[in-house]
């Protein structure tokens, strides 16, 4: 589903601990970092399991020394074992949320704004009123991320869930992977390109504002739209209707 809130380039509270606020295209070019700020906030079981899978496969790990942990703790751990690690990820926050965080490790817990203001401006400290993101409620937080940027959300992974279907869906996301990195696809540049020859009033000028879910949202929908118009075409035309089917094109992004 389409949130209108990024979709506008406006922030979102999440659980009332935060807004998140969805990168311009143009931030996500200028900021040299955005592409590490994005993995490391949206990583996800599944392709945490990949990852750890591969490791275990070159370093001959064996199944009872091999335990994949949690997106969670994949961030507290490496946040915790590497300083630079740690800075990134706090960055990566920072750019998403626009304020600071910091990892209570002892807690196991992402302390929302900065520990040593709060502190200061709190005549009574009390560890209770301040505001933490924990384990339970980062999957949520990643989803958001996940709508921020204009990616699909996941669900929540299955502990029972038949190793036949786990394996077809790591080859799956294993061929997505190489589709990636042999640059299959239309590219950002030409999805700019294309996006200011739609009538819409985007140009070179001012394209770079636009949020990166409505480029997305804008090119899908445009895609839809001409295919339902040459379907109709095409049926006027004398096309078989058991063959073309038109699918209006407005319609809810999780709408077949």
């Amino acid at each position: 589903m389409l949130n209108p809130h990024f979709f506008l380039g406006l922030p979102q509270s999440f659980k009332e601990k935060c807004f998140i606020y969805p990168p311009s295209i143009e931030e996500t070019l200028r900021v040299e970092n955005y592409q590490r700020y994005r993995h490391l906030l949206t990583i996800s079981q599944e392709e945490l399991e990949d990852e750890y899978i591969q490791e275990k496969e070159k370093q001959r790990i064996t199944d009872s020394d091999f335990n994949v942990p949690t997106p969670f703790e994949y961030l507290l751990i490496n946040a915790y074992h590497n300083k630079n690690f740690e800075r990134l990820a706090q960055q990566a926050f920072q750019f998403f949320i626009k304020q600071p965080v910091t990892f209570v490790y002892e807690k196991k817990a992402i302390l929302i704004g900065d520990l040593r203001e709060k502190i200061l401006q709190s005549k009574t400290p009390n560890f209770n009123n301040l505001i933490f993101i924990d384990e339970e409620e980062y999957f949520d937080f990643q989803n958001m991320i996940r709508e921020a940027i204009g990616d699909k959300t996941v669900e929540k992974p299955r502990p029972d869930e038949d190793p036949r279907i786990k394996r077809i869906k790591a080859k799956a996301r294993y061929r997505d992977k190489i589709k990636a990195e042999k640059g299959m696809g239309v590219s950002l540049g030409t999805s700019l390109a294309a996006i200011c020859c739609m009538n819409v009033g985007l140009n070179p000028l001012n394209v770079g504002k636009v949020s990166f879910v409505a480029l997305r949202a804008l090119t899908d929908i445009y895609q839809d739209k001409e295919r339902y118009q040459l379907d109709i075409e095409s049926l006027l035309a004398g096309a078989d209707s058991k063959k073309v089917k038109p699918k209006y094109w407005i319609k809810n992004s999780n709408e077949q």
